[in-house]
């Protein structure tokens, strides 16, 4: 499979099925461009949305599978410090190697309304022959941008002066199937702020709690999942953020009146 280049931009197409794997390594940036596909990780797998950006520190070993329903386009890049001798002074070179001790997660997943997501999605759909080093120095000032100071800091000035701008950008613009595979708590750094905070800009413009408009949208897929597809509920309820399967049946009965099998068979009535 295909490696990610060091301040290269690479295109890696995986089939049906397939999946991209990296045994730990520099710094990594992988964006699914197009299709839909899976974070394979044994604590917490998850679906991945098309134009989501996921951020690896060394350390993290990655497998993204793509679904069995269509091709995956990953766009993705490297980036080594040790690469670049001379460039940092000493306490740069050291936080930038040192991602024990950086702020940054050692895996982030940022969404397609992410700032610094976008400006790699705008990177990758403009190469152009003959710009090869002005697209590395652009890469360069992405990975410094997100790693020096945390993603937050990628935002434009304008947005950053307060969390109700980086609020109205980031979390009111997110598509609402991105919201769901982000905590309260990961969203608050987005916007730079408090987990009360976010919690009381939230409430000012939805009306509601983050958890409860997480579980009505994780419902919300799981129902769709169950009308359109012949997967097990089980995996349905997984695949929409339960792991519980008796919380998932009592959670969705409370919102939609009957069980996900009895959803199911109203489903193929309606339909024979």
């Amino acid at each position: 499979m295909k490696a990610m280049g060091h301040l290269r931009i690479e295109e890696v197409k995986l089939s049906p099925g397939e999946e991209w794997t990296r045994q730990t390594g520099p710094w990594c940036f992988v964006r699914v461009s197009t299709g839909a596909a899976y974070w394979l990780d044994t604590a917490r797998p998850r679906a991945l949305n098309q134009g989501e950006l996921i951020t690896l520190a060394p350390s993290v070993k990655a497998v993204i599978r793509a679904s069995q329903l269509s091709d995956v386009l990953l766009h993705g890049f490297n980036f080594a410090p040790d690469l670049l001798y001379g460039f940092f002074t000493v306490a740069e070179r050291h936080f930038f190697e040192s991602p024990a001790t950086s702020p940054v997660e050692p895996v982030r997943f940022l969404p397609s309304t992410h700032p610094i997501n976008q400006r790699f999605a705008d990177l990758a759909a403009h190469r152009e022959a003959g710009q090869e080093l002005t697209e590395r120095a652009a890469v360069l000032g992405l990975a410094l941008a997100f790693l020096s100071e945390g993603a937050a800091q990628g935002l434009p000035a304008a947005v950053r002066s307060s969390p109700q701008g980086r609020f109205t950008q980031i979390v009111a613009e997110m598509p609402d199937i991105e919201l769901i595979h982000q905590t309260p708590e990961q969203l608050a750094r987005l916007c730079g702020c408090s987990a009360r905070h976010f919690n009381r800009l939230f409430r000012e413009h939805f009306g509601e709690s983050p958890r409860a408009r997480q579980t009505d949208l994780r419902l919300l897929k799981a129902r769709q999942l169950l009308s359109e597809t012949d997967e097990k509920i089980a995996r349905i309820a997984l695949d929409s953020g339960y792991r519980s399967l008796s919380l998932f049946n009592a959670l969705f009965k409370r919102r939609f009146g009957v069980s996900p099998s009895e959803w199911r068979q109203q489903v193929a009535q309606r339909a024979s």
